[in-house]
């Protein structure tokens, strides 16, 4: 005889919106347990439970709201846990343009891509590619235009904005020559935020024999159609320039330009926390940084000791909510805050 498991999740949510113009929103879900004294919290305030189903209606801030769902046990543990993030406002139109490449022999490409009104309330959408006013299909919010290619550069300015003008702008530059490779470039953006950079790029229609790439004016070794190249930026702004020589003619030359904005440190928790004493809870996690190799971690206020980027940490905690404040910091003065709520239950953990 066969017998049917149960793969529910222990706590589902069925309904909980990505976005919203309202300040009020519906997280609606599922309890499957048999377990008795279950409770819920929705950002550690409890929640009824009716019949294993909830349904609580929450207030929102404009911008981006954080909601942590738990499902505590009869001893005050955690035994699910689920996380959303909701935002509040009108957001811009989204724009996806599908890849295309850095450098063609094609005489023309083609721009295909979505533009979509993600918002609850939505409005006709208005998508321009060099200030001509191109047609979106309502049916899948697709659009697809060809041009021809001039030899050089070739800028695409690609904008779509809604009827309140908020708008979102990509651009593409695309080189072009008949004798040139066709060149995907990777690890390079308008914005790095390490100073090292690890050029790579994919190469179609190659003849070592006869094409050369340069990159600062040097020649780049080619393999099994992959480029590779290192390089740093040690100003805030910086051109990469490149060119493509044919028969030992140059026929492209032309520039990338990159800002560098470094990022703040890179700040984990570990998810599972090891209980030491009933009022007492050892947490641990890591910590890292693209441009500083020793950045400092701080846990509410105090600096902790962190070796090879992993550090840990004993807190004393009290009855009831407690907010433990994560704080990285790197020597460009850049912070990430993290919050996390460990919930010590009345009359402390039972260890036994």
């Amino acid at each position: 005889m066969s017998s049917t498991v149960n793969t529910k999740p222990l706590l589902e949510i069925t309904s909980c919106p990505l976005a919203t113009t309202n300040r009020k929103m519906i997280i609606a879900g599922n309890v499957h347990t048999d377990q008795t004294d279950i409770k819920l919290y929705i950002n550690y305030k409890e929640q009824k439970i009716h019949n294993g189903k909830f349904m609580v209606s929450l207030p929102l801030e404009e911008g981006a709201n954080d909601f942590e769902i738990i499902i505590t046990n009869a001893a005050g543990s955690t035994i699910a846990e689920e996380k959303r993030m909701i935002f509040c406002g009108f957001l811009p139109p989204a724009l996806s343009i599908e890849d295309i490449p850095d450098v063609t022999p094609q005489t023309s490409i083609t721009l295909t891509g979505t533009a979509r009104d993600v918002n609850q309330h939505k409005s006709i959408l208005t998508l321009k590619i060099n200030g001509e006013t191109i047609d979106i299909n309502p049916a899948n919010d697709g659009f697809s235009c060809t041009y021809p290619l001039e030899i050089g550069s070739n800028h695409f300015d690609i904008l779509v904005y809604d009827g309140g003008l908020r708008k979102t702008v990509v651009r593409k530059v695309i080189e072009h020559h008949p004798k040139a490779p066709e060149i995907v470039f990777s690890g390079i953006g308008p914005v790095i935020t390490s100073r090292k950079v690890e050029l790579t790029a994919q190469l179609s229609n190659y003849d070592p024999m006869k094409i050369t790439v340069r990159i600062h004016n040097k020649a780049v070794s080619v393999t099994d159609n992959i480029l590779t190249y290192h390089t740093s930026i040690r100003t805030d702004k910086g051109e990469i320039p490149f060119g493509i020589d044919w028969g030992g003619r140059q026929i492209l030359s032309f520039t990338r330009q990159v800002v560098f904005l470094p990022s703040p440190p890179t700040v984990t928790i570990d998810e599972e926390f090891k209980a030491l004493h009933t009022t007492q809870c050892r947490i641990s996690g890591t910590i890292s940084d693209e441009n500083d190799v020793d950045p400092r971690i701080f846990v509410n206020n105090k600096e902790i000791n962190q070796r090879a980027g992993a550090w840990s940490t004993t807190l004393t905690l009290t009855e009831g909510v407690n907010e433990i404040i994560f704080e990285g910091r790197n020597q460009t003065g850049l912070k990430k805050i993290l919050r996390k709520k460990i919930m010590l239950p009345k009359g402390g953990w039972d260890l036994t």
